[in-house]
């Protein structure tokens, strides 16, 4: 009896020390959000900390961000990263925002451009990152049609070097993602970052209610932490990821009761 008793606390312990998996739908290589070659990255490390906070082991599949949520509604994963900020559609459920993008222009120095508006930009020679025109709004859609050699790209390191280089004028692309590539460069020049537009925020998408509410209280855990900051710091190299305290009052209430 002795030894049974042995094997079921044994076990006991096993399952509380082995989380069971989630498997977390993510994109592809973005640094500094997401780094394949170490399965690591500001995004990637904030939500495997979300995930273990919840109870769980976040595994991650990488896939075309046009393909995360389709892959979920399909049946396949658990979580499908960055989802659009809009207003719940039936079928899946959605977190509260848990990462910020905030997409700029920028030019060279040298080049001294006045920008206040998208409409400002009309004629100069543009790489956008890919759906740029879906994400960035009318006015600058409407821009970027009086523009004939309009670019988008998923590669945003050569969004750098092409602007470095002199063969455009302007690059559209989040500031994170432009500082890390900056400083990866061998030819950096001096650039000023025209903030034009609004700052983006994310969510998470689920099929199981359940998760999604543990997913937002882990969330709140998280922002509540200095772990969150010493994260922003140690990829963004700043604290930028402010996120509207709005959406998280309800939560904190809760989580004081």
């Amino acid at each position: 009896m002795a030894g049974k008793g042995w094997i079921v606390a044994c076990l006991l312990v096993c399952q509380s020390v082995w989380a069971a998996p989630l498997t977390v739908l993510v994109g592809q290589h973005k640094p500094p959000y997401i780094k394949l070659e170490t399965v690591s990255g500001y995004e990637i490390e904030l939500l495997r900390e979300i995930v273990r906070r919840m109870g769980y082991e976040a595994e991650f599949t990488f896939l075309p961000n046009s393909r995360i949520r389709s892959q979920l509604e399909s049946g396949f994963g658990d979580i499908a990263s960055l989802q659009p900020n809009e207003p719940d559609e039936p079928g899946l459920f959605f977190s509260q925002p848990y990462i910020r993008y905030q997409n700029v222009v920028v030019a060279r120095q040298s080049d001294e451009l006045t920008l206040q508006h998208p409409a400002d930009m009309a004629g100069l020679t543009t790489v956008a990152f890919q759906g740029a025109k879906v994400v960035l709004g009318a006015d600058y859609r409407d821009a970027m049609a009086l523009q004939p050699g309009y670019l988008e790209t998923v590669d945003q390191q050569a969004q750098v070097e092409m602007l470095f280089s002199g063969r455009v004028k302007a690059i559209v692309l989040d500031r994170n993602i432009f500082t890390y590539h900056q400083q990866e460069s061998k030819r950096a020049l001096p650039v000023v970052i025209h903030e034009l537009f609004g700052s983006t925020l994310y969510r998470a998408a689920f099929r199981d209610p359940v998760l999604q509410r543990r997913f937002d209280q882990a969330l709140l855990s998280v922002l509540l932490d200095n772990w969150y900051e010493q994260l922003q710091l140690k990829y963004l190299l700043q604290l930028n990821q402010e996120l509207p305290n709005r959406f998280y009052c309800n939560d904190m209430q809760t989580a004081n009761k």
